[in-house]
């Protein structure tokens, strides 16, 4: 009787052994291919293998930041990068044009986009355990977009701003630095979030009176000043910004073939 209950209890023991090894073999093939944002945003993992057996590398920019349709036809650095790409990886380079932040970071996460290349700041709000920053740089001076003929909103000192309204495109890398400039003149600045329009919507809309002010970086500021004469760009704000492009933290031999490629800004 003792030797069958120790026999009992042995089987007992590799039963539930194999449970758990089964269990434990069940969710490492559920969590295969992908992971998993306390969000629930799901994270593709696709990197330089699944590219090059597909032969395609997705780029995503927003409209005015880098890519523009023009004659039905892309235009911009975003399409110069795409070229480059194409010609020294051997890929297919197609580009995406998305406004919408939520969007872009999904499609990046669902392998749709391989690389969002829309500036934004270490500080903007990106679970770094899913994504990673690419390509940091250095912008020049920031300005402000303001109506050269708006007699009652034009200003010409950074002090004018205190309590004024600065609408900016969604994940602006802008957004903490008119947070600081705020507390440089000693008076709040209120920064409005715009979910739609990206920076070269918001400068046809500070043209056409619609809003009244908004940013834009030194390269943005010398275009839109050729497009919309209507607009004042030279009051500087401040020091420059670091920002950088985005891509899928799993994809780190996707990102080191696009340092070799010379994807940089």
């Amino acid at each position: 009787m003792p030797k069958f209950r120790l026999n009992v209890r042995l089987v007992g023991y590799a039963l539930a052994l194999v449970l758990a090894i089964g269990l434990m073999l069940y969710l490492r093939r559920q969590g295969r291919g992908s992971d998993r944002s306390a969000s629930g945003l799901e994270v593709v993992r696709r990197d330089y293998p699944e590219v090059r057996q597909e032969g395609v590398l997705r780029l995503l920019a927003a409209y005015g930041e880098g890519g523009e349709v023009q004659g039905g036809r892309l235009t911009g650095s975003i399409y110069e990068l795409a070229q480059q790409l194409q010609s020294r990886s051997g890929l297919r380079v197609e580009v995406i044009l998305e406004n919408r932040w939520d969007e872009a970071l999904k499609k990046l996460a669902s392998g749709a986009a391989d690389l969002v290349a829309r500036p934004l700041t270490h500080t903007s709000e990106v679970d770094t355990t899913l994504f990673m920053l690419f390509a940091e740089q250095t912008s020049g001076p920031i300005y402000l977009v303001q109506r050269r003929a708006d007699s009652t909103h034009h200003i010409s000192r950074q002090v004018e701003l205190a309590g004024r309204s600065i609408t900016l495109p969604e994940a602006s890398p802008l957004r903490l630095f008119l947070e600081h400039l705020g507390e440089e003149i000693g008076d709040s600045l209120h920064v409005q979030i715009d979910t739609v329009y990206a920076a070269e919507q918001l400068a046809m809309q500070v043209a056409a009176g619609s809003i009244s002010y908004t940013v834009c970086t030194s390269p943005e500021a010398k275009r839109f000043a050729r497009i919309f004469p209507e607009l004042d760009c030279t009051l500087p704000l401040s020091y420059s910004v670091r920002t950088a492009w985005l891509m899928r933290r799993s994809s780190q031999a996707l990102r080191d073939s696009l340092l070799v490629w010379g994807a940089v800004r």
